[in-house]
């Protein structure tokens, strides 16, 4: 598929998904949307694509939905087919059985903000900033951010962030949650990298399983993730990389996971 507001990339086992406006820092519409979730089952399909890199051209990440549209009056039909056209990536961020991280390198900003919230882990460029910036034209946030949010930051400081929408920095985001590593601009790609590539040389089929019954465990009670759980690790037993992992801590050696 020819993309026109994305970039899909391949290197080893890594994939990289680039949000490609730089010129209108990356905004999101139903395009760059739906071309997200058609490269996300690409990656899903593709066996030798064990971890998964977002990020934005140019210099920012996101910078949310496109206020242009904003400006006038639409349907309510028009308006809600336009929102699930752009809110189907997200569930598919969640649901991919691989590890995604967020590789932010400046301002992420609503819906862009949201768009790192999916992702398993965020880094963040030192010059990175985040946003729920809804109120301010007197709207919610989407793309997930309501779901998403306070399981980062917590209720209160959820509730803080959206009803102000106050921007806050790289070092706050990481203070308060909301990122998982904040790194000089310069040394972003090369620590993204890093991490993803650890990601990928784990046992995928393990953390893919794991990031399942992690997000389902807000909606769910002890005795169902436990059944779960038990589920899950019986056939993992049976799995390769269960066994090569075992005979490993034997040799006194790192595991070499294949992701079966």
């Amino acid at each position: 598929m020819a993309y026109e507001a994305i970039i899909m990339e391949k290197e080893g086992k890594v994939g990289t998904l680039v949000m490609n406006r730089p010129e209108a820092l990356n905004f999101l519409d139903p395009i760059m949307a739906q071309e997200i979730e058609v490269a996300l089952g690409d990656f899903e399909k593709d066996e030798e694509i064990r971890a998964v890199v977002i990020t934005g051209a140019g210099r920012a990440f996101c910078a949310g939905g496109d206020v242009k549209f904003m400006q006038q009056d639409r349907p309510v039909h028009e308006l809600v087919r336009r929102m699930e056209r752009v809110t189907g990536f997200i569930r598919a961020m969640l649901n991919l059985p691989k590890p995604i991280i967020a590789s932010v390198n400046g301002p992420a900003i609503g819906a862009g903000c949201n768009i790192a919230l999916a992702a398993d882990f965020v880094v963040a460029s030192e010059k990175a900033t985040f946003g729920q910036v809804f109120s301010r034209i007197g709207l919610i946030p989407d793309c997930g951010g309501v779901y998403l949010l306070p399981r980062r930051v917590g209720m209160t400081k959820a509730k803080e962030l959206v009803f102000t929408g106050r921007i806050v920095d790289a070092q706050e985001a990481e203070r308060i949650g909301l990122v998982n590593r904040v790194v000089p601009a310069e040394a972003l790609e090369e620590e993204t990298r890093k991490m993803a590539e650890e990601m990928a040389n784990g046992p995928t089929m393990a953390l893919g399983i794991a990031k399942r019954l992690l997000n389902q465990s807000y909606e769910s009670d002890l005795e169902t993730i436990l059944r779960a759980e038990n589920s899950n690790q019986v056939m993992l037993r049976k799995a390769q990389d269960h066994r090569e992992g075992v005979r490993a801590f034997f040799e006194k050696r790192k595991p070499e996971f294949k992701g079966r």
